[in-house]
């Protein structure tokens, strides 16, 4: 019997709080997922390998992710098993699998950032394999490559003119705050510490840029001239401090976890580290991160974990007073990296299982028609013919495992098959493929007349960014 791979179902989350309800948004099935924890690059920390208690030939292959909750997936006679890499893919181990297309791989799309004029959006795409800065149409159209450092490029924030970003880029051995044109050109490094520094903010003149830095072992805010002089601490805080966001007023909302030590809210100082207040009630039993100020400044949204399930993130919108607040989301998964339009009518995020699987999303300000406008792509897994070598009189059948490996919308691929016993072609009897293990499947009957004749068969698997596809040959039995 061939392994199968099973996608897991989350329940939509239950609201433990009066907020209004987010428009018509309805629950998913969720794509299996692994949790890549704070921040948008890669994470380090893993979990043991379950141990083996059979001798089985093993070949690494992608699958979607896996939620935080979820260690492993058992049905009938155990003949695959997860291994969870959190802020990796999870890799899959096939007993006796036929091939598999590369041990690791990672596509998604992460950290949308929407330039003031409204004309694009620039993202972190780990489609070659680490974070690079892209930038598209707000439709997902005419996407380019920005960054082509063999390091992590990530973050993305535009100057008030559209014409600059400021991203964090780790080429130099740590993170680091740089500055490029908007086509990727001119790119030089603005900060030089040994501490990290990232989750850079233009102020809305242009002359400066917040951003994070762990120097003084200890995460506070700093802002920095566009030349790179004058850096200046804005906060001093025994605890962290993260995430600026400058508004159009000149203030700067930020994150922080001063009152628990460990679960975040939203807090506002003016751009000079004056003034610093809470903007949102302080709890101890969620985090809220992730900031995004409206063009006009009178509202932020943010990512908050407060109505769960466990490792569920969703997207809040609240006055700036603290006022007026409201959850723009239900997805079971993760709502990320908030984004306003310049016209505040429209918010661009980052949705699905985590940074590495996620897909770029824009809906309305209020909450309705989101839509992905980055598509998930298709990877093939498990391959194989059955029987092998085919034989005469008898059915003959090729069977394909595959995947999205982003995307939070699972979508059913379409499958084609074609078969030739030498130039002949023959009639398909079957093709099918099944939406609950990602198989697809083609049949043909084999001619009593076709033994010593030559057997070449293709399937191929068609989803939104592209077809994969695999070819068999063999002589008749």
């Amino acid at each position: 019997m061939k392994p199968t791979v099973l996608i897991a179902y989350a329940l939509r989350p239950k609201i433990a709080h009066p907020i209004p309800p987010p428009p018509s948004d309805p629950a998913r099935p969720m794509a299996i997922v692994s949790h890549a924890g704070m921040g948008s690059g890669p994470g380090t920390a893993s979990r043991a390998r379950p141990p083996i208690t059979k001798p089985i030939t093993m070949t690494p292959m992608i699958v979607r992710s896996i939620p935080r909750s979820l260690c492993a997936i058992l049905e009938g006679t155990i003949r695959r098993i997860l291994t969870i890499a959190f802020g990796a893919a999870v890799l899959l181990l096939g007993a006796n699998a036929g091939s598999a297309r590369t041990a690791f791989e990672v596509v998604g799309n992460d950290a949308p950032a929407w330039s003031p004029d409204g004309s694009a959006i620039a993202f972190t795409s780990f489609r070659n394999g680490k974070g690079d800065i892209y930038v598209m149409r707000p439709d997902g159209k005419d996407q380019q490559r920005l960054t082509t450092s063999a390091a992590h490029d990530d973050l993305a924030a535009w100057s008030p003119d559209s014409t600059r970003i400021a991203f964090a880029s780790d080429r130099t051995g740590q993170l680091e705050i740089w500055v490029m044109n908007r086509d990727g050109s001119d790119q030089r490094q603005l900060t030089f510490d040994a501490a990290r520094d990232y989750a850079p903010s233009w102020s809305p003149d242009g002359k400066r840029i917040a951003f994070r830095s762990d120097r003084d072992n200890n995460a506070e805010i700093y802002s920095i001239r566009t030349d790179g002089s004058d850096e200046t601490r804005l906060t001093n805080s025994p605890t962290s401090d993260n995430t600026p966001r400058w508004g159009a007023d000149g203030r700067i909302v930020f994150v922080t976890d001063r009152g628990t030590g460990s679960k975040t809210s939203l807090w506002v100082m003016n751009g000079d580290g004056s003034d610093q207040h809470r903007l949102s009630p302080q709890s101890f039993f969620w985090n809220e991160t992730r900031p995004a100020l409206s063009p006009d400044g009178s509202h932020v949204i943010f990512q908050a974990d407060r109505d769960g399930p466990l490792g569920n993130t969703e997207l809040y919108s609240m006055a700036l007073d603290g006022s007026d607040l409201r959850r723009l989301t239900t997805y079971p998964g993760k709502d990320d990296w908030p984004a306003w339009s310049s016209d505040g009518t429209q918010v661009a995020f980052a949705r699905g299982p985590s940074p590495f699987a996620n897909e770029i999303y824009v809906m309305n300000a209020d909450g309705s028609s989101p839509h992905e406008v980055t598509l998930p792509k298709l990877v093939g897994l498990n391959f194989g013919a059955i029987p092998s070598p085919p034989v005469a009189g008898k059915s003959f059948r090729l069977i394909y495992d595959v995947s999205e490996v982003s995307g939070a919308d699972r979508v059913s691929p379409t499958v084609a098959c074609t078969a030739h016993l030498g130039a002949k072609a023959l009639h398909e009897r079957v093709r099918t493929f099944d939406d609950y293990s990602g198989r697809a499947s083609c049949a043909w009957l084999i001619p009593k007349t076709a033994k010593g004749n030559l057997l070449s068969v293709k399937i191929a698997v068609a989803g939104p960014a592209g077809t994969i596809s695999r070819r068999f040959s063999a002589r008749v039995r």
